[in-house]
């Protein structure tokens, strides 16, 4: 399954755009009101992103996920979770640019609804009431509740603007094209609450059902046609029941509808007649939860098949990580550099062998780390290539078992060319004891050796590519 989070990387940037001035009493809605429905991971995330931006800029500088991966202390997955939940519920909005060689996102922070909004909003409203529940959903309500007073013991002696203020309309005749020039100003766009999809309840079936009876159908105004739809996602309410409940909130001699009544109805019959709960399921939790238990079964695997850890390790982070990515580490780790024809070279492979992306970072691990070339050979690119394409290598396990084939060749037609020179030459520096010279072969390519294929690198190199891929291997979490 491709889960999309497997698209973003610790080392993509992005930029935090601010979209309104936030206020003192906007943070206290985002703790009180937006938090219980969205969680600590996206609370912790808009607040972050909040910070980044500079004041009066409303931009802020470029950042690398790496750096918010570890402020949040966690990993690709979750923070992909996070992101859309302030996306779903109108905090957010997401946009990327792509290349071949970065991707670079911009985060537009939306200020939050007020509070007289939220609660007026049939699904937020709703969705907090069956999080919190009725006492804790009333207490926060009167935590922004105003206090009113008698106005009838009172006369309004507030002045207009004309009372107090006099200009020259001329001048502002003058200063018309100043004042009409078209920019976008901070706040000018009111954000949007959440938006359900429609297509789940068939109106056209509802209102037949109740043309039969007294409601008139100009009392199903817009906003309780809103309001029934709300219903309708949150309790699971079909077309049939919601035209019984219409009917027990409506007057029968005007034919109009009661909102409230509709609501305290349904809510009612949800709750203590049914006694359930509701359920708000989380999509990508429940992908994340099968990604987990996939990575745990595939791990189970790759350690049957023989594998150590170190090999897991390059197993994984091949599947994670881009093939122009990861030759670009192994490269920087060498203190070298990825030139154009090695662009063009990985470019073709990838165009016209067919092969898995984890497979091809197995071939370029083998040509950059396990031969050490210090560049990525196109002839012998394009023979592995080749050679892997057409015997089906489709994993980068089996990608690994063709590296440890190749050396166990290489290895015989070593043995076999120094045989021949020592019998031809038994007293040279070729032989010595009879013995044939085998330490220049990787230690897992000895005979009843099977461990790291690491070892032509340095140990030096050797253990900071593996940190690096462990790192990476682990989402992110420690970033770059």
């Amino acid at each position: 399954m491709n889960y999309p989070w497997k698209n973003m990387s610790p080392k993509d940037g992005f930029l935090v755009r601010q979209n309104a001035q936030l206020s003192d009493v906007d943070r206290k809605i985002l703790t009180f009101l937006y938090q219980p429905l969205i969680g600590s991971n996206a609370y912790s995330l808009y607040m972050t992103l909040w910070t980044e931006v500079g004041e009066e800029t409303y931009w802020s500088n470029g950042i690398l996920h790496s750096e918010l991966l570890t402020l949040l202390n966690i990993g690709i997955p979750e923070l992909y979770q996070a992101r859309i939940k302030l996306e779903a519920i109108g905090l957010l909005k997401s946009y990327l640019k792509s290349s071949q060689s970065d991707k670079i996102y911009i985060y537009e922070l939306l200020s939050p609804q007020s509070s007289a909004t939220f609660f007026r909003d049939d699904l937020l409203s709703l969705l907090l009431l069956e999080t919190v529940g009725s006492r804790k959903f009333k207490n926060l309500r009167n935590r922004f509740t105003i206090s009113s007073f008698d106005k009838e013991h009172y006369e309004e002696i507030t002045k207009s603007f004309l009372d107090v203020y006099r200009f020259d309309a001329n001048l502002l005749k003058q200063e018309s094209e100043t004042l009409k020039e078209s920019l976008e100003l901070v706040g000018e766009n009111i954000p949007d609450g959440p938006v359900l999809d429609s297509q789940t309840f068939d109106f056209k079936f509802f209102y037949a059902g109740l043309n039969k009876h007294y409601i008139n159908r100009s009392a199903i105004t817009k906003e309780l046609e809103s309001a029934i739809l709300v219903l309708h996602t949150m309790y699971g309410i079909n077309e049939l029941d919601m035209q019984q409940y219409v009917l027990e909130a409506s007057d029968i001699d005007t034919g109009s509808v009661d909102e409230r009544k509709l609501k305290n109805i349904v809510y009612r019959q949800y709750h203590d007649v049914k006694q359930d709960k509701v359920k708000l399921e989380d999509i990508v939790e429940i992908d994340i939860q099968a990604d987990k238990k996939q990575q745990k079964n595939r791990l189970a695997y790759l350690r049957q098949e023989g594998l150590t850890d170190s090999e897991i390790n390059l197993v994984e982070a091949s599947e994670e990580i881009s093939p122009f990515d990861f030759m670009t580490s192994i490269k920087k780790q060498k203190g070298g550099y990825v030139t154009k024809n090695e662009e063009w070279t990985l470019q073709e492979i990838l165009t016209k062998a067919n092969l898995p992306t984890s497979v091809i970072n197995i071939l370029i691990h083998y040509i950059l780390a396990i031969r050490d070339n210090p560049i990525f050979e196109k002839s012998l690119a394009y023979k592995i290539s080749n050679d892997w394409a057409q015997n089906k290598v489709v994993s980068p396990e089996k990608a690994l078992q063709k590296v440890k084939t190749m050396y166990q060749e290489n290895a015989e037609k070593i043995e076999q060319a120094q045989k021949k020179q020592y019998s031809r030459y038994p007293s040279s520096n070729y032989g010595n004891n009879n013995k044939i010279r085998t330490e220049t072969l990787p230690e897992w390519a000895k005979d009843g050796n099977v461990e790291k294929i690491e070892k032509p690198m340095s140990e030096i190199e050797k253990q900071a590519f593996m940190d690096r891929l462990k790192k990476i291997q682990s989402f992110g979490k420690e970033g770059e």
